[in-house]
């Protein structure tokens, strides 16, 4: 039983339209919902391998802007000078020029220059150890393995400041020397300190033999055995993720390629999933806001609907069962009350056929009555005319008086079957109209399903207006593309402006010009923002399209439901009461048919015994045989006027059923 029951509420009208209404609303809200914050996702996340690599970028930058221009200084001094001017004279003049470069270039811990014979200047000048023989060291060993190349040797601490230094170095035009320049690398710690990769990631340098330069954590100096910096080592650029210390991360990584040092930054994977965090409620709760909405829409939608369609099932269950006395009202303008309005009119003329017909019945059966009593009239006159026959010859004059009384009775029947035959041909005219409404109704049915056929077009639309607007969020997806893209030239800019604001110092003519590209970047934000406004309201003007069309899609499900589910059922009940009355009345009209002949018929044989009687009194037998006819056929009257009176009784008893 209970079975059945919610089997029922699963099938009835309102279910159906909740549920198809839950669906084009939870569908799309959630798609679009989905792949909004996917997309996010993915764009945070290649924002920040973006920034990561940008700023790696950056710092290779700035070790190539910190120790390319020493290495055109280097293979300057290295062209100009050979064995021939390592003499006192041009010794001196050497250190000269190597001390006036020296106060020309701070950032140069010292300029040197060794030979074959090895002889030594420095600038400026600092003291060193004793017995101290520049061709012993690797600087110079290593641009002697390199002749006519300049070399950058691996971090050390220089022997005369013990400060940690690279040597930039280069042999002399003839090969018998050395010019070599030391540089701190003080400034390029400086720089990669100041730069972060994403939220709690940091950047850090590597030498050619996997030995620490620049790492927060780690000695300068000391060499990186972990299995992961393999990885590092077996392409100039690249990025991949490990597990370190049990937190997933990503590294990303190049080569410079002047000092052949790996410049690498590493970040936790986590932060990817933090920065989509808001993006992902912030969706939530428009999704949840959309439903509650679209929910309450629904709620209302479906009382408007379901309120009228009960009191129309409700009315024609009454009248379906023979009430029609009751009346309903559907104050809706809208199609429902349409229907609500003709459903009524057929009410009306309904109960006016009944009473008609009821009207009609109740003279059938007094004409039936009234041909009875004639017909009894007739046999007991027939009756006497034939004992008058048996008397003919002592009593004609009493025969014709008989026979003229006879005459009058018959009139008198003539009238009543004729008001028979007129009362029965207007309730057959009343039953062909009953049947022509009902075949009106018919009509109506059919129309409904045209009407269904609209409903699904009306959603078909409203899905193409749905993908509209999810085709929307994808340009919304494309223009947050190209800001991310300036956002982040806004940033490497101000990077590169910040690193040559500090080489160049107050003399840093450079950041002017950075100053004026950050501010255009600025602006094609500006502009890229307006474009994401602009789709933010063309969605709001899908959505109100959306609306639009299941505004549609509700009037159009009211018309095919209540036309088809309601109307056919109660028009059927109908057809088959006017099917039940329609052959009786016929019968009865056949009937009043065969009673008309039959009293005509009797009518001529009672004219033919009175000019018999008043003829001839000779033959009385003819006229004693026409009586006894006469008097079969008055008993098939009696017969058929019983059955009228039935007929009339039936007719009565169902149209009784209902109540007007």
């Amino acid at each position: 039983m209970e079975r059945a029951r919610k089997k029922r509420s699963l099938n009835n009208f309102k279910t159906k339209l909740v549920l198809a209404f839950a669906a084009i609303l939870l569908v799309p809200s959630v798609t679009i919902g989905v792949s909004a914050y996917i997309t996010a996702k993915h764009e945070i996340e290649n924002q920040i391998i973006n920034t990561a690599q940008q700023n790696v970028q950056s710092i290779n930058s700035v070790i190539d802007d910190t120790i390319g221009p020493k290495i055109h200084d280097v293979e300057f001094f290295a062209s100009v000078v050979n064995n021939e001017r390592y003499n006192e004279k041009d010794m001196a003049t050497l250190s000269k020029d190597f001390n006036l470069y020296a106060s020309l270039h701070p950032e140069a811990v010292s300029i040197f220059t060794g030979n074959q014979q090895g002889k030594f200047i420095q600038a400026p000048k600092k003291v060193t150890q004793a017995g101290y023989d520049p061709r012993k060291r690797d600087w110079y060993k290593l641009a002697m393995q390199n002749k006519g190349k300049t070399v950058v040797t691996e971090p050390y601490p220089s022997a005369s400041t013990g400060q940690t230094v690279i040597t930039v170095a280069k042999t002399t035009a003839d090969g018998t020397g050395v010019i070599a320049l030391n540089l701190d690398i003080s400034r390029i710690n400086k720089a990669v300190s100041k730069v972060k990769i994403g939220e709690k990631g940091y950047p850090f340098l590597l030498d050619g033999e996997r030995k620490y330069i620049v790492h927060p954590t780690e000695k300068a100096g000391t060499k990186a055995t972990d299995s992961l910096f393999d990885k590092l080592y077996v392409k100039s650029s690249g990025s991949f993720e490990y597990t370190f210390n049990g937190d997933e991360k990503k590294m990303v990584f190049t080569t410079n390629k002047t000092t052949n040092w790996k410049v690498a930054g590493t970040m936790y994977s986590s932060e990817v999933s933090e920065a989509a965090q808001p993006i992902f409620y912030k969706t939530l709760f428009i999704i949840l806001a959309c439903l509650i909405i679209g929910s309450l829409t629904i709620f209302v939608v479906l009382q408007s609907i379901i309120k009228p369609l009960k009191q129309l099932k409700n009315q024609a269950l009454s009248v379906s069962e023979g009430d029609l006395t009751t009346a309903i009202t559907v104050n809706s303008k809208d199609e429902i009350g349409e229907l609500g309005y003709a459903f009524s009119q057929m009410q009306n003329n309904l109960r006016t056929l009944i009473q008609n017909v009821e009207t009609s019945a109740e003279q059938v059966a007094a004409s039936s009555e009234e041909l009875t009593a004639s017909s009894q009239q007739t046999s007991a006159a027939t009756e006497q005319v034939s004992v008058a026959i048996q008397e003919v010859a002592s009593s004609a004059e009493k025969q014709t008086a008989v026979i003229d009384q006879n005459a009058a009775s018959l009139d008198e029947i003539v009238q009543g079957v004729s008001t028979i035959a007129q009362r029965t041909e207007i309730v057959s005219k009343l039953s062909n109209h009953t049947t022509s409404e009902a075949v009106e109704g018919g009509k109506a049915v059919r129309e409904t399903v045209e009407q269904m056929e609209s409903i699904y077009q009306s959603v078909d639309l409203s899905n193409t207006t749905i993908r509209t607007l999810f085709q929307r969020s994808k340009e919304v997806g494309t223009i947050l593309e190209v800001i991310s893209g300036i956002a982040a030239q806004t940033n490497l800019l101000a990077l590169n402006a910040a690193i040559e604001a500090a080489r160049a110092g107050e003399q840093g003519k450079g950041f002017s010009v950075v100053a004026a590209e950050v501010r255009k970047l600025a602006e094609q934000s500006q502009v890229s923002a307006s474009q994401i406004s602009e789709l933010i309201q063309a969605i709001q003007q899908d959505t109100q399209e959306s609306v639009h069309t299941m505004e549609q899609v509700t009037n159009k499900v009211e018309e095919g439901r209540t036309i088809s589910q309601t109307a056919i059922q109660k028009f059927e009940q109908i057809l088959s009461s006017m099917n039940e009355t329609t052959p009786q009345v016929e019968e009865v009209a056949a009937t009043a048919q065969q009673i008309s002949a039959a009293v005509e018929e009797v009518a001529r044989t009672a004219g033919e015994m009175a000019i018999l009687a008043k003829g001839n009194a000779a033959t009385s037998e003819e006229v004693a045989a026409s009586t006894e006819e006469q008097l079969a056929s008055m008993e098939e009257i009696a017969v058929s006027a019983q059955s009228l009176s039935q007929m009339a009784e039936q007719l009565t008893a169902l149209i009784s059923k209902f109540n007007l």
